[in-house]
């Protein structure tokens, strides 16, 4: 099968590495990838342009020339905007279509369309002028939850008990317009401990990979801005089979009927940020496609072809795997090295050579922000969330002392990780 991966993230690194492992692999390509991807397996936008440009000609360019029988969407954003739907012509496609993304294009969209199917989740109310918010704020008990309505890369939320912090955030949203020309909804606050799962959906059926849990927060003891996510771990200590049932059909599967109901063929990524309270299941939001960087704790212990499933996924014939995918019994953290600075502005081209030289065998390290520069043989951050580090073992304790041992003994100047990963609190 020749395979064209779309990314450049953390994430797409951790797909990346688990399809090599693939035997039904022939060829894969990562557009546009990041330094950790061979260079073999990378194809560069100064040779087919940027991902968004002319209806996505430069992704058409590659399928043809390259003749790709499935595309692996990685990002949300391509899908947001259409990219399954324009190459569906070409070749089979894991990522759902326009219409199946909006459920995590529109926050406002997703709510709605929970509360019409009878999908656990919080009560809402949608503004557009921020006077109007701020007089409803007025009105409810903290803590108060505000989000932008698009995309922002998972930097749009805002939870906070300070009234005057929550009243910022509804004026940047409306009137700074920091996230885009978004409306925002002001959502109930709902109680309990947060957990990630991540269900392959063939537009008939929903199977879901074991649950994670991220750290949203840039540091220590969940404090500071919120991020794309700061570290990971599975399995996840308080969610049950009995809990996990619940999971199943009263969120993926009444999802999945919703979608067809509403004629959504949606084959790819269906993501629920959930929250856990009383050993019931409240859906925080969904998001279209694997998080980062859960994927990259999840994928060193699934021990599935995840070429296969991708394939199962796009062609409609996920029918062929039972209800429960198969992990390895042991424990999996990843990690961030952020650059300092990040979420907000952060410095770039960090010499990460030494660094990624002085690797141990019993890590794993899925590059997100990174660039390899051929001539001098060396590594250079380029983004904010730079380097996954990912271990394995028997228990949380054990990967904690094999990352962290590592991380404190190697420190990168200008880079920061939160070193609670792990912490359940």
């Amino acid at each position: 099968m020749k395979v064209l991966l779309i990314g450049s993230g953390g994430r797409e690194h951790a797909l990346y590495w688990k399809i090599l492992q693939s035997p039904q692999l022939e060829e894969i390509y990562v557009y546009p990838g990041n330094g950790g991807i061979l260079e073999e397996h990378r194809l560069r936008k100064e040779n087919y342009g940027d991902l968004f440009h002319d209806n996505f000609s430069g992704i058409k360019k590659i399928l043809k020339e390259k003749e790709i029988d499935l595309v692996i969407v990685g990002p949300e954003q391509p899908l947001v905007d259409g990219l399954a739907d324009a190459i569906q012509d070409y070749c089979l496609v894991f990522g759902p279509n326009q219409q199946g993304a909006k459920i995590e294009g529109s926050k406002s969209y997703a709510r709605s369309f929970m509360d019409r199917f009878g999908i656990p989740s919080a009560k809402f109310q949608v503004f557009n002028d921020s006077n109007k918010a701020i007089e409803y704020l007025e009105q409810i008990q903290p803590p108060y939850v505000i989000k932008a309505d698009g995309l922002a890369a998972g930097k749009g939320v805002t939870v906070t008990e300070n009234k005057n912090i929550a009243i910022q955030s509804i004026k940047d949203i409306l009137d700074n317009k920091i996230f885009g020309n978004y409306p925002l909804l002001i959502e109930e606050f709902l109680e309990g401990k947060e957990a990630s799962i991540f269900a392959f959906c063939d537009g008939e059926k929903a199977i879901p990979m074991q649950p994670a849990r991220d750290y949203k927060r840039a540091y220590d003891n969940n404090q500071g801005p919120n991020t794309g996510g700061m570290g990971s771990v599975t399995p996840v200590e308080y969610i049950n089979q009995e809990l996990l049932d619940f999971i199943q059909k009263e969120i993926f599967d009444k999802t999945i009927e919703g979608f067809k109901k509403l004629n959504i063929k949606y084959k790819g990524i269906l993501y629920a940020g959930l929250m856990i309270y009383n050993n019931k299941a409240k859906v925080v939001e969904f998001n279209c496609r694997f998080g980062d960087p859960e994927i990259q704790a999840l994928l060193p212990i699934l021990d599935e072809d995840l070429l296969d499933l991708c394939f199962h996924t796009a062609s409609g014939t996920l029918s062929k795997y039972k209800s429960k995918l198969q992990f390895k019994n042991l424990t999996s953290m990843t990690v961030v090295v952020a650059a300092e600075g990040y979420p907000k502005s952060y410095k770039k081209n960090i010499n990460l050579t030494e660094f990624l030289d002085n690797i141990p065998e019993e890590l794993i390290v899925f590059h997100a922000g990174t660039e390899y520069e051929k001539n001098t043989n060396q590594y250079f951050s380029m983004g904010g969330r730079i380097l996954n580090i990912t271990a394995t073992g028997k228990s949380i304790e054990e990967v904690r002392s094999k990352i962290y041992r590592f991380l404190d003994n190697n420190k990168v100047p200008d880079t920061f990780y939160r070193k609670d990963i792990g912490i359940l609190y």
